[in-house]
């Protein structure tokens, strides 16, 4: 009788939240979040930072690291045990989970744009429209061998003099990545940028400014002889630890590894160029609600939580620097000398463009400055070849959509 009488009683209960379900959209019963995050060093931590805000709201949060890709995304948020929210994944791959339709506009109010680095607040805006809250910032900075160097140069143009005569400076001279600060202190860009939004059919990277970056690049190979084809990220970092080289081009990621290796070294902010400031990516840590999900507010509430409170929490974990600039000034952070030299690199740098056409940048812009290095191209050709083919690339990309 007692057994029945459960049975009956579990029925009900169903029945009940069937109906709560067909009323306001299924799950919206259950006060559960099930979130997913990149940051796989800071998944536990990121736990106890959820299980305080549950404590404080009612909710029992799921943390789970995952890195999915666009379409493993679509059909876990069909699930009903899918993904809320997606907490710190680049915000390079923002612009194609907007595309495909999966994350909510952030609502009105929610944060000011002020309280964050200038670039990472770019990095939230596809297309105008406020897609995401930036959590954490990181970028590449110079660092240098203190046995072989006593003071940096103040500008490129002095550092390649001094490289040149005492150890060298090295990084992937063929990417982008590194070649950006060189070609916006000379006014040239990727993507015209404005009002949030990327024009991707103004591409900067042949104009007048851009062609004398690329001519100072080009003398870094053929004339300098301090860059080549063969010297990838990963050689030039091997060649720093090793004592090889002055100078060299690196992040935050690095620094473990030197420490290991006791190289002497220190990190400071990137020389100018051309008389301007040299500009870095600066790569943000995203996190945004999936479009699908029936308790967004509450995962917004939770994301901003985890700003407001977590900061100190992740940097401890992983070395994660705030995009909140108030959390940059945290103590802790403050004593640390790497760390400060970071977030002022930050602090004049800019992301990498948010939109999907990016990618198709990346190996155009190898090829042609190995050609260029090769004597195949002079820099104004491959610039201009660099502009062609991405915009060919581009017209692909609209024609497949």
């Amino acid at each position: 009788m007692r057994k029945k009488r459960i049975t009956a009683m579990v029925l009900t209960a169903a029945m009940a939240a069937g109906l709560l379900a067909g009323c306001g959209g299924k799950g919206d019963s259950e006060k559960k979040l099930v979130i997913w995050t990149n940051m796989q060093v800071e998944t536990d931590t990121i736990q106890e930072y959820a299980d305080e805000w549950g404590k404080e709201s009612g909710y029992t949060v799921e943390v789970i690291n995952e890195t999915p890709s666009v379409q493993q995304f679509a059909q876990a948020v069909n699930s009903p045990s899918g993904p809320d929210a997606v907490v710190g994944i680049p915000n390079d791959q923002l612009a194609d989970y907007v595309n495909a339709g999966m994350v909510a506009e952030v609502p009105d109010g929610l944060y000011e744009d002020a309280d964050f680095s200038d670039a990472a607040i770019q990095a939230c805006y596809v297309d105008g429209v406020r897609c995401a809250v930036p959590l954490a910032v990181e970028t590449v900075a110079l660092f240098y061998n203190t046995d072989k160097v006593a003071q940096v140069p103040a500008t490129w143009e002095e550092l390649v003099e001094v490289a040149k005569e005492n150890g060298g400076v090295q990084f992937d001279a063929t990417s982008i990545y590194y070649d950006l600060g060189f070609i916006r202190a000379c006014g040239g860009y990727i993507f015209q940028y404005k009002d949030g939004a990327y024009d991707v059919s103004d591409i900067g990277l042949a104009n007048d400014g851009a062609v004398e970056a690329y001519e100072f690049i080009n003398d870094l190979c053929s004339v300098d002889h301090l860059v080549s084809a063969d010297v990838t990220a990963d050689i030039a970092r091997s060649n720093f630890q090793n004592g090889e080289t002055a100078f060299y081009i690196g992040g935050p990621w690095d620094i473990d590894g030197f420490e290991s290796a006791g190289v002497p070294f220190e990190v400071t902010v990137m020389p100018t160029f051309h008389g301007e400031e040299f500009v870095t990516p600066v790569g943000t840590q995203i996190s945004f609600v999936s479009e699908k999900s029936k308790k967004q507010e509450a995962a917004w509430d939770f994301i901003m939580y985890l700003i407001n409170n977590g900061a100190q929490g992740l940097y401890e974990a992983g070395d994660r620097i705030p995009a909140k600039l108030s959390d940059q000034e945290n103590d802790v952070i403050q004593q640390d000398e790497f760390s400060k030299a970071f977030i002022a690199q930050i602090n004049q740098g800019e992301p990498m463009p948010t939109v999907s056409e990016m990618g198709q940048l990346w190996s155009i812009h190898v090829n042609n400055i190995r050609s260029m290095w090769a004597g195949e191209l002079e820099p104004k050709a491959a610039a201009e070849n660099i502009v062609a083919q991405l915009k060919e690339a581009v017209d692909l990309m609209d024609a497949g959509k």
